[in-house]
């Protein structure tokens, strides 16, 4: 069913509260920002959503926000990448511009308080010792999980806020992030590693995202990190506005 269906049975009152429930599990699969799980423990902080229907109604309210933000966001991209092609022959967009439309973020009034959240629950995760791998390309990966690790630490540290200087080392980390998540997900030996830098990577671009980037139709915009190969986040919102 369609997000706007599955809403009108979260609020419809002659059903069960376990069926509107399920129908909110139902909505959060037709918008996830910030992937599945993420956006659910999000609207969970809402209060009991099994079985207090006030908490079932606001979870769904801070969703419907959400997503109309989202769809205001997604037109005026679209009305700017219009203009970028024909008035300044820019096929492609910037790397700032993917992040905002296509990377792991909340849209809406409460972005920062939703990316800063599910930033503490993966810096949690991700404590550990570091994955086996051979000794031949460990060194680097070190570097890049110790880059990544200082830029989240220090905007967990400053309560959800990115100085300029980590923003550029992680805009810098992102492309290598991406390769070495791509790699690692080809070898299944490579398990434990493949979930340490996806997790690495989903908590740059939260970071990123939460930090206030150029709107998407700066000039000044931050360029793409390699004309050749440009970053692309991975695709966490559905492209359907159902």
């Amino acid at each position: 069913m369609s997000f706007s269906a599955e809403a009108r049975r979260v609020r419809d009152p002659g059903l069960p509260l376990a069926w509107r429930h399920t129908a909110l599990r139902c909505a959060v699969t037709c918008y996830r920002p910030m992937g599945y799980r993420a956006t659910w423990a999000f609207l969970e902080t809402a209060g009991d959503l099994r079985r207090d229907e006030g908490a079932l109604l606001r979870a769904l309210e801070r969703l419907e926000l959400s997503r109309a933000a989202w769809i205001a966001e997604d037109a005026v991209f679209a009305v700017l990448r219009r203009e970028e092609k024909r008035g300044r022959h820019r096929r492609s967009p910037t790397a700032v511009q993917w992040l905002r439309h296509r990377g792991y973020r909340w849209p809406g009034p409460e972005g920062h308080e939703a990316m800063l959240g599910e930033v503490r629950r993966l810096w949690a995760a991700h404590a550990g010792p570091f994955p086996s791998m051979p000794a031949a390309e460990k060194a680097d990966l070190v570097h890049l999980d110790a880059t990544v690790a200082g830029c989240v630490s220090g905007y967990l540290g400053a309560c959800g806020v990115l100085d300029a200087g980590r923003a550029v080392l992680l805009w810098g980390a992102l492309p290598r992030l991406r390769e070495t998540v791509a790699r690692l997900g080809r070898e299944s030996r490579r398990s434990e590693a493949y979930a340490c830098f996806r997790r690495l990577g989903w908590m740059a671009e939260l970071v990123l995202n939460d930090r206030e980037l150029p709107v998407v139709g700066d000039r000044s915009a931050t360029p793409c990190v390699s004309a050749a190969r440009p970053y692309r986040p991975s695709a966490s919102m559905p492209r359907a506005r159902r």
